[in-house]
Parts: C-alpha cells; structure tokens; sequence
C-alpha cells in the first residue's frame, strides 16, 4: 500500500517509493529507496517537496501513521484511455519519463532570475552522473528511467533562459570535466536541437544522449583518462574503445532511446571517415551523431583539462571550422547560431543597421564578441572601421545574425576579409 505522508512524518525505516512536487524541489536523484541514515531523513525534512510518498509494504516501520496518512490510490482517477497500472505514482511517473510532444510553456526568466536555479540543476545533476558512471563501473545496467529526469531539468533551464546553464555549466573545474562534460553536452544538444526546430519528443531524448554519450569512459583506468602527455599506442587504443563499451552497456537496457544509443556509438566519427570506431563518413552518419560530434567537441575545447587550457567559444569555434573533414559544416554554421557565437571572419547583421566582421572575443569569461563594423546598410557603402565589444546580454548594439556577403554583392569576400581586418580600426567602442 502506498502512503502520502509530509516530511516531516517521515523516518528511519520508511521505503520512499516517490515524492510529491517538482523533481527538481528533492534532495536525491533517486526517487525510490530506503531511509537508512539520519542525513537522508534530515534532506528529506529540509526539502521543498509537498509530500512524500511510501511504500508500506517495503517499509521497516511504519509508526507515526494518522488521518494523514492514506492510499495515493484514494485521490488520484484513471484518465480516458488508461488501464489501471498508471494510477498514483506510475501516472505521474509516466508523465515525467514520457516526453511531450510539445515543448512545456514557461514564463522567460531574466539572467539572475535563472543563475541560482541553474545552479541547483548543475549540482544535482553532476551528483547523479557521478553516481551513474560508479553504477556502470560496477556493470550495473543503466536505468533510463533515472536520465529523463535530469535531462528535463536541464532542458527547462533553458527554455527559460537559453544561456544561463550553458554558461554556469562551461565554467568547471578540471577534476569536475568528467562528470560535467555529460551534463554540457546536454544542455548543448537540447539548445541545438530546439534551434533545428526538431521536436520536443526528439529534444528530450538528445538530452538524455547527451547525459549518457561518455558513459564507456567507466571502462578507462584514470590516470589514462587524466593523463597530461601525450597518450601511448595501447593508451589511445584504450581510449578510443569507450564508444563501443558504452554502446555495450547501454544496449543491456531496454528503456534507452535510440538516438542515446547512437550519439554514445558515433560522437567520435568524422565526415570525410577518419573518425572512430566504425570510419563512418559522409550520409552514412545520422544527424544525431553529427549533431553529438560537434557538442561533444566544442564542450571538450572550451572546458580547463589536464593537458590544455579552454579555449574562447569564439577560439573554439573558429578552430573546428578550419578542421575540414571532420564536422559537417552546414550543421556547425547552425550549432555556432544556436550559441549566438561566430567564428573569426563571419560576417555579422547589427541591430543598429550596419555589418560587422567578427575579430575574436572579449570579457573575462571570453563570452563577448568583437566586431569590427565597417558597413553602412542603409548607405550601402563602406564607413569608417570601428571595433565593437557586443556581450551577449546586450541590447544596443547587438548582433543580429549572420549575413551572406553574396546577398550584399562582395564579390572577393576573401580579399574584403583580408583588407578589413588589417585596418586600423576607430577606438570609439560605439558603431
């Protein structure tokens, strides 16, 4: 029998089978165990949820019980179209792990409305991920049921405000890249997808690939993972194995999506086929592993790691543009738009009616852009060469978009490039 207790009814020796609230709102990343310690009564005394839920028949004890406390079963109906199995928890389970096929409504939230429970979101979930790579270390199978969880999470940080976590979540330490990686390359695959208008049921599950791509790295002894020289032959052989240990393990489960399946198979496979572990190239990669390889990396590089210091997004960005041959570059244009950050030398839309040519970044954090304005649109001519410093937080100016040098007829774009930027540009910050 299940029973709908609040908090500070519960105590040692109760099975909680489920909590009442938003999952965000408790302390655990688990919904279902056992009350053992004086630390998780204390958490779930302390937390925000409405009521707890438990299992009387798991339970050790079940004294303090009152008029409180009664069957979910008594205050919950069976929708139209439901058979019985989804009334009381596994209703609401249901609804939780289901992804919907619409994208949930949320009130927009201003950068520090969201900072702190961003922040909330980041913790919890790089203390789930740390537990989940120990489960898959001991061979345990991964339960999917647990991932669908952080990932809407994470991904209702972003609807409220795309650039918050994104931001929060590049700024790890080194010993954190790990287990954060996981949760970065989340937040930038939901970003992602929602930006390639891909649906809400396929968002949901390239979060939940995005949380699970690196789990094979469980089968990588650390002090090759961590390693700061350059890796050995059996090294790299060691470390480029993790894609199909990671496909083994999650294949054990059989509530994994597909597109989790493929992202943890193929992120580390390249366009023209030189990737691992299959040398895939070209249309024989799908759009989530494309999608998984450009996340991937682009967290990796600009993230402090043992060997090499972060890059800029904009670094980042203009790096793995130059690198032909492994990303698709249509799909990498699409990921720097998503992030409103643009490679060295694209050509840039203000909202004060001029073009811009992109010089680099700026701000502590390397989230500004530099811009050097050199166009008037509605004079259709050249202007003065002036260096604009744009945070992404801007209203005026800010940038736009990308513009196409073909649309504005500059014919040599290459040679314009070159001119522009070897000018000596205005010092006024303002276009």
């Amino acid at each position: 029998m299940l029973l709908h207790l609040k908090p500070e009814q519960v105590e040692i020796g109760m099975f909680v089978g489920g909590f009442d609230g938003r999952w965000i709102d408790h302390p655990f990343w688990r919904s279902r165990f056992l009350v053992e310690t004086a630390d998780q009564l204390a958490r779930i005394r302390e937390s925000d949820v409405t009521a707890v839920i438990v299992d009387r028949d798991r339970s050790r004890v079940v004294s303090g019980a009152s008029e409180e406390m009664f069957p979910v079963e008594r205050r919950t109906t069976i929708p139209s179209g439901m058979t019985p199995p989804y009334r009381g928890v596994e209703r609401r389970r249901a609804a939780i792990f289901a992804p919907s096929p619409r994208a949930r409504a949320f009130r927009p939230a201003t950068y520090a409305q969201e900072r702190r429970r961003a922040a909330r979101v980041i913790d919890k979930s790089r203390r789930a991920v740390i537990d989940l790579f120990e489960s898959a270390r001991l061979g345990r199978a991964v339960d999917g049921d647990k991932i669908a969880p952080l990932a809407q999470a994470i991904s209702d940080s972003i609807a409220r405000h795309s650039r918050v976590l994104l931001n929060l979540v590049r700024l790890k330490q080194k010993d954190e890249y790990t287990y954060l990686h996981s949760v970065a390359v989340c937040a930038l695959m939901i970003n992602f997808g929602r930006h390639l208008k891909l649906s809400e049921a396929e968002v949901q599950e390239l979060g939940v690939a995005g949380l699970l791509h690196d789990v094979g790295k469980v089968a990588i002894a650390d002090d090759v993972l961590l390693k700061p020289g350059k890796l050995t032959l059996g090294e790299r052989v060691s470390v480029e194995g993790h894609p199909l240990a990671g496909h083994s393990l999650l294949a054990q489960s059989s509530d994994i999506p597909t597109a989790a399946l493929e992202v943890c198979l193929r992120h580390h496979e390249k366009m023209d086929g030189t990737g691992y572990p299959g040398g895939l190239s070209g249309e024989a990669l799908s759009l989530y592993a494309r999608m998984g390889a450009i996340c991937d990396v682009y967290d990796a590089v600009t993230s402090d790691r043992p060997y090499k210091a972060a890059w800029t997004p904009c670094e980042a960005l203009s790096a793995m543009q130059s690198w032909p041959g492994h990303f698709d570059p249509r799909l990498l244009d699409q990921f720097a738009d998503s992030l409103g950050i643009f490679p060295v030398g694209t050509l840039v839309s203000l909202s004060t009616g001029v073009l811009g040519i992109v010089t680099g970044s700026a701000s502590e954090n390397g989230e500004a852009i530099v811009v050097r304005v050199f166009f008037d649109c509605d004079l259709l001519a050249e202007c003065a060469p002036v260096d604009c410093e744009i945070p992404p937080t801007a209203r005026e100016p800010r940038i736009v978009g990308r513009a196409s040098p073909t649309f504005w007829r500059f014919d040599d774009w290459p040679a314009m490039v070159q001119r522009v930027l070897a000018a000596t540009p205005d010092v006024d910050p303002q276009p």
